[in-house]
């Protein structure tokens, strides 16, 4: 089934934060940056196990992480009903489960 994919706003500001310090590093990485995060994205339109693995924040939430090729970025989701919620894109360096309060929403 495939499942429209809603992003938080906080999220959007992760991918916006990411392209720009991607683009200051070097003109043309940031646009690429986000091609990588538009193909990851399209992965999760139907998500199946090769989506990422389930982590053991909320089992009954079922919330997963897809990494991001090329860039040290993952993609934290939830597979609802009817659509797939993106709650963050977080950098490989951040605190692991900043993101968690998020959840409450």
């Amino acid at each position: 089934m495939i499942r429209p994919v809603r992003i938080d706003p906080e999220a959007e500001e992760e991918i916006g934060a990411g392209m720009q310090r991607y683009e200051r590093a070097r003109p043309g990485l940031g646009l690429e940056f986000l091609d990588e995060i538009d193909a990851a994205l399209h992965s999760l339109r139907e998500p199946g196990p090769e989506c990422g693995p389930a982590l053991g924040v909320s089992p009954v939430l079922g919330v997963r992480r897809k990494l991001v090729a090329r860039f040290p970025y993952a993609i934290v989701f939830v597979v609802l009903d009817t659509s797939v919620r993106v709650l963050a894109v977080m950098h490989g360096a951040q605190r692991p489960a900043y993101w968690r309060r998020r959840l409450r929403r």
